[in-house]
């Protein structure tokens, strides 16, 4: 069961609706960006089982002057999955293989996070405006001008099941930087500025290598 609470006083210039406490109006007012709403999401062993805590959270809420969004509150299955934060989370397919031949560490059943669809557009969106043909900067500033949104999308997501997206992202940008460097998309730039310029010598944040897991396997062999 996902939950969005909402507090039952509005939300004022886009600050906190915590703004009438002492506290919150003086954090906010040196940059402190406070949450609009609290979200919970509540795992429960049965529908029954949600339903009651469903009840028993509006109830509580309710003589807090808190209610529940209707909108933005249902009880799911996992197996059908639920987004939360960005995260699309849910139950992993039936695997093929047996569990002694799969090393990725993925296993039958078991749950797993990735970024919502909406997150991805979003992010190539950025990147897309950033890497348009006619940007008038040379590619080592257009790469320090890309770097912070592929540093910032990429940590937040490391941890989640992204090997393969992350490896998907990684070539189409360099393809964009290839296209805005070249002026088109089909041309020669994987021999002109090759990716191993671009990540090394140009400083180019590669997302596959902010994975933990990947990031401690190259700090150990080198």
């Amino acid at each position: 069961m996902s939950c969005g609470n909402s507090a039952s006083y509005p939300r004022l210039e886009g600050k906190s609706r915590m703004r009438r406490e002492l506290h919150v109006r003086f954090r906010e007012g040196g940059g402190v960006q406070f949450p609009s709403a609290t979200r919970r999401v509540i795992t429960c062993a049965s529908a029954a089982e949600a339903r009651a805590a469903l009840e028993t959270a509006t109830r509580v809420l309710k003589t807090l002057g808190v209610h529940i969004h209707p909108q933005k509150t249902r009880i799911v299955h996992v197996r059908h999955g639920f987004e939360f934060l960005g995260y699309k989370i849910k139950r992993g397919r039936r695997l093929k293989l047996p569990a002694s031949k799969i090393r990725s560490g993925a296993r039958a059943g078991a749950l797993y996070a990735y970024p919502r669809q909406k997150s991805i557009q979003h992010f190539k969106e950025q990147v897309r405006r950033r890497t348009r043909r006619k940007a008038p900067v040379s590619t080592q500033e257009l790469i320090r001008e890309i770097n912070p949104v592929l540093r910032g999308w990429g940590h937040y997501y490391k941890r989640a099941h992204v090997r393969r997206l992350f490896n998907q992202l990684d070539r189409w940008i360099v393809r964009r930087l290839w296209s805005h460097r070249f002026k088109r998309w089909r041309c020669c730039g994987w021999k002109r500025l090759p990716e191993a310029r671009l990540y090394g010598e140009m400083g180019l944040v590669n997302l596959v290598g902010l994975i933990p897991s990947l990031a401690s396997r190259r700090s150990a062999s080198s």
